[in-house]
């Protein structure tokens, strides 16, 4: 059998990446018990084994044990986890200036799921060039201060595309993002010759809408891959707890041990130090809020929040 690296699945064939050669695999019929808890049993970015058929196919064998994986839950049908990819160096929060509108939870839900995963956490605000950079300079500077990577580009002028290119160098990387913030636009610009569709604000709802199907990943020419995904309007989160959540924002975390009472939720009990702190300012007011409407989503039906 030949080791492979999943680039794309779409319905049950999946492209593999052996050495510089691609070829289309198909699963054995052992994964499908898989799909009774996951949605995709193989996720772009999964190490596999695979048996060769001829110059161009294969059969998936074996799936290799992951480092990690990004997942969300499914939308329709039965609650399953839905992995988005696996065994990535790095997430990458797109979000835009404009249209849609910079959406700090969404950057914060994001940073969650790299928190949990211990996976570097990257923001990118693209369409830079539609504002002034001073207009969203307090959220830059909130992210920076947590030790963040923040990027702000324009995939239109090429401002911050080389300084993005840097921090993609030789990793394995997620864009994660809302429909219309630009992934594919990004992409374009990173690596010339790709050609990825780009459409427009929707004008009767304006939301973006979906370029990207399906996650792909693509080899860049200046080392490593990046994994496009589908744009979304929410990100639901799988497989964090509400007890979890304040863990997870890192600034909390000087603070949680010296609450009164153990556990904490933060939000409703007397002698909180989180609360303290977010009141003296030493915790952002966004971060908190957030904070604070990620842990109730938790009592909703999907888990998401806009």
């Amino acid at each position: 059998m030949l080791s492979g690296r999943v680039l794309e699945g779409y319905g049950s064939s999946y492209t593999v990446l052996y050495r510089n050669a691609l070829f289309s695999c198909m699963l054995r019929g052992k994964f499908r018990r898989i799909l009774d808890e996951t949605y995709n049993p193989i996720a772009v970015g999964d190490r596999i084994k695979f048996t060769k058929l001829d110059e161009k196919s294969g059969v998936i064998e074996e799936l290799l044990p992951r480092r990690n994986r990004i997942s969300r839950p499914t939308k329709w049908g039965p609650l399953k986890e839905r992995i988005i990819a696996a065994n990535v160096d790095q997430i990458v929060a797109v979000v835009s200036t404009k249209d849609p509108p910079l959406k700090t939870g969404l950057i914060d839900r994001m940073l969650l799921v790299a928190e949990r995963e211990n996976l570097r956490g990257v923001i990118c605000i693209n369409k830079i060039d539609l504002i002034k950079k001073e207009d969203v300079q307090t959220e830059i500077e909130t992210y920076q201060n947590l030790r963040y990577c923040v990027n702000a580009m324009s995939a239109v002028t090429g401002e911050g595309v080389e300084e993005l290119r840097n921090i993609l160098k030789d990793k394995f990387s997620v864009f994660l993002g809302q429909s219309g913030v630009g992934k594919s636009a990004i992409l374009n610009a990173l690596q010339p010759g790709l050609n990825l569709k780009v459409r427009e604000i929707s004008d009767y709802s304006g939301k973006g809408k979906h370029t990207t199907s399906y996650v792909a990943a693509v080899p860049c020419d200046f080392g490593g891959m990046i994994a496009d995904t589908p744009g979304f309007r929410d990100f639901g989160l799988w497989g964090i707890e509400p007890e979890d959540a304040g863990s997870l924002f890192r600034e909390f975390r000087r603070y949680a041990g010296k609450c009164k009472f153990i556990p904490c939720s933060h939000i409703h009990e007397p002698d909180c130090a989180v609360k303290d702190a977010y009141e003296r300012g030493a915790i952002a007011a966004s971060r908190y809020e957030n904070y604070v409407r990620i842990y109730e989503s938790f009592d909703e039906k999907d888990s998401t929040f806009m």
